[in-house]
């Protein structure tokens, strides 16, 4: 039997290593590394959503019919060899880290890997992209991307016109007392308490309260939520701070982007069928995409064009 390993911000069933995988044949392996753990002092949430996101997304996975090995390990080294001494793995697959250090590490255990798929442009593609070019703007990234995946478009031209709403969306803070959309926190389960408890003392910050996603279904449930909440009244201020008010009118969904819990691209999907469908004015659609696969995207790319030097 051969075993995908899934890494803790590989969440997700059906892409990367897991994809069209069938639990007859098919291990899985996670594995919470003790020493990553202890490398530095975590904000409690922060840690809480790892832990907990990869926990539930065992249990799942557990449910589908999966024989899951998630167990914790000194490192992620000694996670994978305790894991091949228990069950012998004709081999070991996963999904391409999102760091150069962690891809060394999968190559150094001799795990085979697959192209990292939670982003819209893979490396290679951005590689091309940038190959010949003297200059390596984002607005070009930004634009060839929207030209060549159609989102936004109507039919050869951006749609509303212009490729960029900056100019209308930076509006200072509002100093009229507003309120702005309220998320509701998700109500902690077992498996988020038993996280919770078992925090390392020198965690900072405060206690996990179901602020962030730590399954898919909450993740769409948040997407949604944003989406007929936030997004039509986003772009103005999307760049504006206030002292008092944490969210404004974003999204709150990087965790779950980050996590694998969302694809970039339902979530790019989503902003748009909203401008659309007349839900959402194009300066705030255009000023949300353009973050998801424009920076976030450019970013990436950037990484793994410059790595290991970066």
């Amino acid at each position: 039997m051969e075993t995908v390993w899934i890494l803790g911000d590989q969440l997700n069933r059906h892409g990367g290593a897991l994809r069209h995988r069938d639990p007859a044949d098919t291990r899985v392996l996670l594995v919470e590394s003790r020493s990553k753990i202890a490398s530095k002092r975590w904000h409690r949430q922060r840690l809480h959503v790892v832990l907990a996101s990869m926990r539930k997304f065992a249990a799942e996975l557990r449910e589908e019919g999966f024989d899951v090995d998630h167990r914790s390990a000194a490192s992620l080294a000694d996670g994978v060899s305790s894991h091949r001494a228990a069950h012998g793995p004709d081999r070991i697959v996963a999904m391409d880290p999102m760091s150069w250090d962690g891809r060394a590490l999968m190559y150094a255990l001799g795990v085979e890997t697959l192209a990292n798929d939670q982003f819209l442009c893979g490396a290679d593609e951005f590689r091309s992209w940038a190959e010949d070019r003297t200059s390596l703007k984002m607005e070009d990234f930004y634009r060839w991307r929207r030209s060549s995946t159609g989102v936004l478009m109507d039919d050869d031209e951006p749609a509303g016109g212009r490729w960029n709403f900056d100019q209308d969306n930076r509006e200072p803070p509002p100093k009229d007392g507003r309120s702005w959309p309220e998320i509701a926190p998700f109500e902690l389960d077992d498996i988020d308490r038993q996280v919770a408890a078992a925090l390392p003392v020198e965690c900072w910050g405060d206690p996990p309260h179901g602020l962030w996603p730590t399954t898919r279904a909450q993740a769409l449930e948040r997407l949604h939520g944003f989406v007929a909440d936030s997004l039509p009244i986003f772009g103005p201020h999307e760049d504006a701070m206030l002292r008092d008010e944490w969210k404004l009118a974003h999204s709150a969904l990087s965790s779950s982007l980050n996590l694998g819990l969302l694809h970039p691209h339902e979530v790019v999907a989503a902003a748009e069928a909203a401008y659309r469908d007349g839900r959402v004015p194009i300066a705030s659609a255009e000023g949300f995409i353009r973050q998801v696969m424009g920076w976030r995207e450019y970013v990436w790319g950037l990484y793994w064009l410059w790595m290991p030097e970066y």
